[in-house]
């Protein structure tokens, strides 16, 4: 009898919920009526195949749902602090089903749909239910946003939302000044009767050395998801304006520039952000990664290629993001690596490099091109809800 057989079986004396085998305490084993669920953490370095074998699967079915569920969701990707939790038939033991949360809004739920003849497992996404109450905030810069946002007592993700709302138009690592102040409206998630996590920010209103700017949540069949400015135009560019989150910029786009290390003029035709070692890293734009490692100088190294015409380098990081490998496609905002000092480098810093048609430019003289704006079917829509974000916004 397998050791998840004998708990099976003690369970079935005891009718608890806390089993002791061999000195090894299965706390996480839960009865209800018909099932036994055992969840299990995911800790750094643990795999999907040890776990599930820990949990008492079978090693042939653990290879059976890795080779099924793999076009949904790659297993071998599941991330530590999170939970895999098992369900097993109470009576025969057998898994039932395997579930997994994504991330926040996602969960993967793999089911046992074996026939007498066959084996087969199930897997699909679904949407993670939550209760959503609409919020309404405000606060005036002392520091940064962050530090106003958690002094304040609200998320501190929703700080990050916001600067990722206004990217484009505000740096808010190097152009927020005390005095400037936001309003904002936007979901509150609550899950089983307890506050989750912010949802999506449905307007927002941040005043930037005195400069207004707003922004407007808008979706629909023809328009696509994103915020829009009170003109309907997007607020998202092709392109972030900056990769990182940093100090200062220790080496700006040059012909002619003194390499710190060999102490040779040469041209230096990227940008270079100090920032501390293991500053997340993102893509500027969406893309395919062409490159993932080590490549001379460039230390550890990722190469996104966004379209025909536009390739950034990100070099000198610490290490890769996990899932970022070649082939693999990024989303603008994706952590892709950290800050570090690898290849030939001084100290930590992002070596950061946009080319054009295989040629570097500076980024900052580069005109990026701005997302679609509202479609024109969807004019009046937007704008009936534009105004009403607007006067909600004027009343906080």
């Amino acid at each position: 009898m397998s050791l998840f057989g004998k708990a099976l079986v003690i369970m079935g004396v005891l009718g608890a919920a806390v089993v002791f085998l061999g000195g090894e305490a299965f706390i996480d084993l839960i009865p209800d009526n018909q099932n036994i669920v055992v969840r299990k953490e995911i800790l750094t370095g643990s795999t999907f195949s040890v776990i599930a074998g820990q949990a008492g699967v079978a090693t042939s079915t653990v290879i059976d749902i890795l080779e099924k569920t793999k076009k949904i969701y790659n297993l071998a990707q599941i991330g530590a602090g999170k939970e895999l939790i098992f369900i097993f038939d109470k009576v025969s033991g057998a898994l039932k089903e395997l579930d997994y949360e994504i991330d926040r809004d996602e969960k993967l739920v793999i089911q046992n749909i074996s026939t007498t003849t066959t084996d087969q497992w199930e897997a699909k996404k679904e949407l993670i239910e939550y209760v959503v109450e609409i919020a309404k905030d405000k606060g005036i810069i002392e520091n940064s946003l962050y530090q106003t946002i958690t002094s304040s007592g609200l998320d501190e993700r929703l700080a990050l939302s916001l600067a990722e709302m206004f990217a484009w138009q505000i740096d808010f690592a190097a152009q927020i000044q005390k005095g400037d102040s936001f309003k904002v409206i936007y979901e509150k998630k609550y899950r089983d009767g307890a506050y989750s996590h912010p949802g999506k920010i449905l307007a927002a209103e941040f005043i930037n050395y005195g400069e207004d700017f707003k922004g407007f949540y808008f979706n629909s069949n023809e328009t696509k998801e994103g915020y829009y400015d009170e003109n309907g135009g997007s607020l998202q560019k092709v392109f972030l304006k900056t990769p990182v989150q940093y100090k200062y910029i220790s080496s700006g786009f040059s012909y002619n520039r003194l390499n710190p290390v060999s102490q040779i003029f040469t041209k230096h035709r990227a940008i270079d952000y100090a920032a501390p070692q293991g500053t997340p890293i993102v893509s500027v734009g969406d893309g395919i990664i062409t490159l993932a490692g080590w490549n001379g100088d460039y230390g550890i190294m990722v190469r996104v290629r966004h379209n025909e015409m536009y390739t950034t380098n990100y070099g000198h990081l610490m290490s890769i993001a996990k899932g970022v490998r070649s082939g693999a496609r990024v989303k603008q905002g994706q952590i892709i690596g950290y800050v570090g000092s690898t290849g030939q480098s001084t100290g930590p810093h992002l070596h950061y490099e946009m080319s054009k048609f295989g040629s570097l430019i500076n980024p900052f003289l580069e005109k990026i091109p701005a997302g679609e704006p509202v479609k024109e079917s969807d004019k009046v829509l937007f704008e009936q809800n534009m105004i009403e974000y607007q006067k909600q916004l004027s009343e906080i």
